[in-house]
């Protein structure tokens, strides 16, 4: 019997394992925007609405390619899917994860606060407006400590780096 397949590679752009990688990339872009703002001395309104950019495009694509965090034999718990809360131990993945819904709670809540009739959501969603800087810097630091250990690098800390951000992003509000 003659079978007749292509000897030529099959390569697909539009990949879960590419769009995760395109994932990867607009954090990454986030984690050095301030370091090439400060140097470039960007206008701090076009930065921002530069770093808001990725800042969307990053959470948008994350949250269709990897859900919303879950808690074992359950598919959906109000306390932390709307609340923002933590009743349950979670897996270092599920943990990443829920910062990173956290700060998307916390943006979500915003629109609310200019529609009249429904400003009383907004207060649903307020522990993760309140804690939104802390999630970030959760988020910030558990993505560089994951990419870290992906990458097999044991000698640089993640918290090094994300105070390094940290001065970058002050030093551009303050220069602005």
């Amino acid at each position: 019997m003659n079978s007749t397949t292509s000897s030529f590679p099959h390569f697909t752009l539009l990949t879960k394992a590419n769009w995760v990688r395109f994932n990867r990339i607009l954090a990454w872009a986030m984690v050095i925007t301030p370091l090439l703002q400060f140097f470039i001395r960007a206008n701090l309104a076009h930065a921002l609405l530069v770093d808001f950019g990725l800042l969307l495009a990053h959470g948008i694509l994350s949250l269709i390619l990897f859900g919303i965090p879950k808690v074992k034999r359950q598919k959906f718990t109000f306390s932390m899917h709307v609340l923002g809360f933590r009743w349950h131990v979670l897996s270092p993945r599920n943990e990443f994860l829920l910062t990173g819904y956290r700060m998307a709670q916390a943006l979500s809540a915003l629109p609310l606060l200019f529609i009249p009739g429904v400003r009383w959501l907004a207060l649903l969603l307020f522990y993760p407006s309140l804690r939104m800087p802390v999630s970030f810097i959760q988020h910030l630091y558990r993505a560089i400590a994951f990419a870290f250990q992906r990458w097999g690098i044991k000698y640089l800390d993640a918290g090094l780096f994300v105070c390094i951000y940290l001065f970058f992003f002050i030093a551009n509000l303050l220069r602005a």
